[in-house]
């Protein structure tokens, strides 16, 4: 089956890397250039960590994590008010886990499928028609007919637009937006993540897997989330963070003013993940946020239960589309609602409901809170099948 993955991150390189081990011939395409495409760390774990230990990665991914063994939580002059160590993390996820750059994972499952699957950057899809096959135009105006389609190009996907109709009829804003971009590193912060609350604005800063380099993130309540162009990001996040404290207008002094990535919180929940020969994964069908902390864990499953179920379904792209979707949306939809839950706590809007969060950090950040912490953040892995694609 000649397969085409519209987009190369996380999601579409795992698909496209199980599908080759099929038999099946995937092609990926990514509208960006060559590279790792997601500046900011994730905390790796569960099911995406099982993934990519049949991968045979883990070993390369081990070799780069962040510089940070624990998440502190620090007052305006950074005295520690809470803090979550590897032991714990790890007690609280029922397993091992890495904390990695999102580039990091990328590269390596780029590296991956190189000189076995043929990935095209900087083309996308413009144009899709369905019969017995997919006629795909793409943006240089060429086209090309598939088997299948898999759209794998995150929560903004022109795939799901194409085939599902507009964003705006899945789109679920949790009130939140952020933002990113690198910093150098600061004295006395290269070893831990640092979370500094205020009522309605948080600053993040933790360190890469670079000396010399850090992230610095900003979350913050935004009741009316609207696109923000790319050359008023900076004066915005300024604006935002007008009289904050901590480091944060260190920070702010690094701001880009041309590459500064700035974005809404946002969920999507469809109906359904597949139309016809269409099927979408990751992000694109079930964005879940960063404030779940397991956003690219199921974007690796959304790409290997797909391929799976195209193994196991060869000439019934149809079964196949209704066996991934069956295995893996009630997972999504169960981290959607703790997600949701979670965000409307993360960033207190009021001054009482930042203290009662800081109160509450220094109480359940705790060996003997583990089981409590679990409900929001665990992530046991129970959807993989017992033996790997083939």
């Amino acid at each position: 089956m000649r397969v085409l993955v519209s987009g190369g991150g996380v999601a579409g390189l795992t698909c496209a890397y199980w599908l080759d081990q099929a038999g099946h011939t995937p092609v990926v395409v990514e509208r960006g250039q060559a590279g790792p495409l997601g500046g900011y760390g994730i905390d790796f774990s569960g099911t995406g960590y099982d993934i990519a230990q049949r991968m045979g990665i883990l070993g390369r991914l081990a070799e780069r994590p962040l510089r940070s063994d624990s998440i502190a939580y620090v007052d305006a002059s950074g005295r520690v008010v809470g803090r979550l160590d590897r032991p714990l993390a790890e007690k609280v996820l029922r397993g091992p886990y890495l904390a990695l750059m999102h580039t990091t994972l990328e590269a390596v499952l780029a590296d991956a499928v190189r000189d076995r699957v043929e990935v095209r950057h900087r083309q996308s899809i413009a144009e899709v028609e369905q019969d017995n096959g997919v006629l795909v135009t793409f943006a240089d105006g060429t086209q090309e007919e598939f088997d299948v389609l898999v759209g794998a190009d995150g929560v903004h996907s022109r795939t799901r637009e194409l085939a599902f109709g507009a964003e705006s009829q899945w789109a679920r804003h949790l009130g939140l937006t952020m933002a990113c971009y690198p910093v150098p590193d600061i004295a006395g912060l290269t070893d831990v993540r640092t979370h500094f609350a205020e009522p309605g604005r948080q600053t993040v800063l933790y360190p890469t897997d670079n000396v010399g380099t850090s992230i610095a993130l900003f979350l913050y309540r935004d009741s009316a989330p609207h696109h923000v162009a790319r050359a008023e990001r900076a004066a915005r996040l300024r604006t935002i963070y007008t009289g904050s404290r901590w480091h944060t207008p260190e920070l702010l002094a690094h701001a880009p003013d041309d590459d500064l990535f700035m974005d809404t919180l946002t969920q999507i929940e469809m109906p359904r993940w597949h139309v016809g020969r269409v099927a979408l994964i990751g992000d694109a069908c079930g964005a879940l946020t960063l404030a779940s902390a397991q956003g690219a864990s199921l974007a690796m499953a959304g790409g290997y239960l797909l391929a799976e179920a195209l193994a196991k379904h060869l000439h019934d792209h149809a079964a196949a589309f209704a066996a991934y979707e069956a295995r893996l949306r009630p997972v999504v939809t169960r981290r959607q609602r703790r997600t949701r839950s979670l965000a409307r706590s993360l960033v207190p809007a009021t001054h009482a409901g930042h203290e009662f969060q800081r109160a509450i950090a220094r109480l359940i950040l705790r060996e003997n809170c583990a089981s409590l912490l679990r409900r929001g953040f665990g992530n046991t892995s129970t959807i993989l099948p017992t033996t790997p694609v083939r």
